[in-house]
Formats: C-alpha cells, structure tokens, sequence
C-alpha cells in the first residue's frame, strides 16, 4: 500500500483546518446566544423582583426545593437534545401552560425543532414509558407556585430560560464534542506530516 505524499497530507490537513475553524464559528455563535438568553433572563428576573408587591422574591435562594427538573439532556452518539416536557394534565390549562415565548405566538424556528425532534422523541419516549420509574412522568410548570396573576417578567425569564437550555446548551455540548474530534485528527495529521 502506498503511503500518501506530504503534499497530498498538507492538504487534508489545510481542509481539517478549515473545517475546524467553521466549528469553531458555530460554537462562538451559539455561546453568544447562550449568553443574550441568560442575561435576558436575569434581567427580567431582576425586574420581577423589583416590581413585586409582596416580601418575597424570586431567585435561586427562594425557590421551593421540592420542584425538580423537568427539562434533562439526552446524550446519544450523534448529538445531545433536550426532550420536551410532559406537563401535568391538571396545569395544561390555563395561562401558564402557553408555550414560554416572550410575543405569546410560536416562531418558525420553534416549530421546526418541534417536528425535527418529535418523531425521534416517539421512540424514546415510549421506551421510557415502559421502564419502571420511582419518579412521576409529568410535571407542574413552576410558575403556578406564585399564583395565576405571575408577573409578565417572571414569564419572560422562565422563556429566556427555557431557551437557553432548549437550544444552546445542547448545541454546544454538541459543538464541543466534534471540534474535541477535530483536535484530535488534526493532531493525528501533523504527526504523520512530521513523520515524513
């Protein structure tokens, strides 16, 4: 078997590069959308507070610690995702069961990851499903906790929120996973460059 030319090899390595750098776009633009989410989501949380009527506030340090999670990551090989909650029957009526949208209308980018992801979370929903579980399978929204009347504020920071773990926290696991790939063919690449 014939060993491939340095030239042949520099090249590869000039594509990788290439590819690499892409990645790395893909991953600054998505760090820069987790962080406009989350500023946006502190901001409306602050100006909840401020605007509260009563003594309590909002925030890490007064939340209730018996509401768990309900929004947790799927790893697989290709990427990582987050499945859409099941709620509560009991709380998908009413005004705090509306998708968490600060306009209160879904956006096209909302409703294509909504069916890109639904048919792959048939599957694994019923798989989870049919697995014995200690842990109930639906779940309250948090915002009923403070009532019906919850400030618009609040509502905008659960939204900031949400979408920051919906969209750009898998993405850039996801991210990080390949350009790791990349590092290390790159790497790969250079050894056997300097071997010749």
């Amino acid at each position: 078997m014939e060993a491939p030319s340095k030239n042949a090899l520099i090249s590869q390595l000039d594509s990788l590069l290439e590819r690499y750098l892409n990645t790395l776009n893909q991953y600054q633009k998505a760090q820069q959308q987790l962080t406009s989410n989350l500023s946006s989501g502190y901001l409306s949380l602050a100006q909840a507070n401020f605007n509260n009527q009563s003594h309590s506030r909002y925030g890490q340090d007064y939340y209730d610690e018996r509401m768990q999670a309900f929004r947790k990551v799927k790893g697989s090989a290709v990427a990582f995702r987050i499945p859409a909650p099941k709620l509560d029957p009991s709380s998908a009526s009413g005004p705090a069961s509306s998708p968490p949208n600060s306009s209160g209308k879904p956006t096209e980018e909302n409703n294509s990851e909504v069916s890109a992801t639904s048919s792959e979370s048939e599957n694994e929903d019923e798989s989870v499903n049919n697995a014995p579980s200690g842990e109930s399978s639906t779940c309250s929204d948090p915002l009923r906790w403070f009532g019906i009347l919850v400030p618009s504020a609040l509502r905008q920071a659960q939204s900031s929120f949400v979408s920051a773990i919906e969209g750009p926290i898998p993405q850039l696991a996801t991210i990080v996973r390949e350009m790791r790939r990349q590092e290390s063919e790159i790497s790969r690449l250079r050894k056997q460059i300097k071997k010749l």
